[in-house]
């Protein structure tokens, strides 16, 4: 720092100052008395004071006598000097990356002058001088540094903070997600990544991607994944990706019909045998049923009104022959239950 320095033209104006006074006070018959000069001061933390060849570094009272000179008039000169703390300026950059792109670059340093300055040069700078904040949209990395300067009466030093900042990168997030619906027959589905800006190097690191199921973070966050669901799972999954740059993100989500219905017949049953001996099925989710049983020429053998009433493989209490037979069952489920629904197939009984 450069030192600050009382000079001795500035000290010998001092003087021949007292010493008129003294002279036009005494009408130049009494010699004047010693004076005592007060004189206060401030310099930064760091700084150093000349006061008249001392060095000073610190806050306190100095003394220095001026030399005598006419009518043997002292002056002593009491220096005031405080040191100011120098205070941090701290630069913060809020992200825009919908409307007005960008970052609001905000500063914690509370000041009358501000100047802003940046490496390269951000022309945008140039009509937001003066001011705490800025808007701006750097186009490749950019260090800005801002200078603040108080009001006197403040007591405080001028300072400065800087901040590097990278360009922003902006994300539109997009995946598809298939099958639309899941079943207890069909628990896997496929998700895929197909956002913009989620697979290349930017300033300041890679995009990327992270996958939630119902909430939970999944380990995995590659582009293409393909989850397998729980039956004990809602009746909704919410499937949610967040594709991200360095500097921005953006958030999908869709939500998959978990569709809890079973219905389960066997394919073949042996009446002659201890185990497999009927032909009944295994619903889940369905609240009204009702199963007819044919044979190959179209006799109804068979007839319930509910899934608890299993076919032994007999009509009119004898046994039917060994052969394939057609089923056809009407149903509702919880999820539809003002609508019929109805499944045809085939069952071979062996005997």
């Amino acid at each position: 720092m450069k030192p600050v320095h009382i000079s001795r033209i500035r000290r010998n104006a001092w003087l021949a100052v007292f010493c008129l006074l003294c002279g036009l006070s005494g009408r130049g018959q009494n010699p004047c008395h010693d004076t005592l000069v007060h004189v206060y001061d401030t310099i930064c933390d760091g700084e150093t004071y000349d006061f008249n060849g001392r060095i000073l570094t610190y806050s306190g009272l100095f003394f220095d006598t001026l030399p005598r000179v006419l009518n043997e008039c002292d002056s002593i000169i009491i220096m005031h000097l405080t040191i100011l703390d120098v205070s941090s300026v701290g630069l913060y950059p809020h992200r825009r990356c919908e409307g007005n792109v960008g970052y609001d670059l905000y500063s914690s340093g509370m000041g009358r002058y501000f100047e802003w300055t940046s490496v390269p040069v951000d022309t945008s700078l140039e009509s937001q001088q003066n001011q705490s904040w800025v808007h701006i949209n750097p186009q490749q990395p950019t260090v800005y540094t801002l200078k603040v300067d108080y009001r006197s009466d403040m007591e405080q030093c001028p300072t400065s903070g800087s901040v590097n900042v990278n360009p922003i990168v902006l994300v539109t997030g997009r995946m598809h997600v298939w099958p639309d619906e899941l079943t207890l027959d069909h628990l896997e589905f496929k998700v895929e990544d197909f956002s913009t800006g989620t697979r290349e190097y930017h300033w300041g690191g890679w995009g990327g991607r992270h996958w939630y199921i119902n909430g939970v973070h999944q380990d995995v966050n590659k582009e293409s994944v393909t989850f397998t669901a729980e039956p004990w799972w809602p009746d909704t999954v919410e499937v949610m990706m967040e594709a991200f740059t360095p500097t921005c993100l953006d958030t999908v989500i869709k939500l998959i019909p978990f569709k809890k219905i079973s219905l389960l017949f066997p394919n073949v049953f042996t009446p002659d045998l201890e185990s497999n001996r009927l032909f009944a099925p295994r619903l889940r989710g369905v609240t009204d049923f009702e199963m007819w049983i044919f044979s190959q020429r179209g006799t109804l053998m068979f007839h319930s009104l509910s899934a608890d009433e299993a076919w032994d493989g007999t009509y009119e209490g004898k046994p039917c022959p060994m052969g394939t037979y057609v089923y056809r069952c009407r149903y509702r489920d919880i999820y539809t239950p003002e609508g019929d629904q109805t499944l045809f197939g085939t069952v071979t009984l062996v005997r």
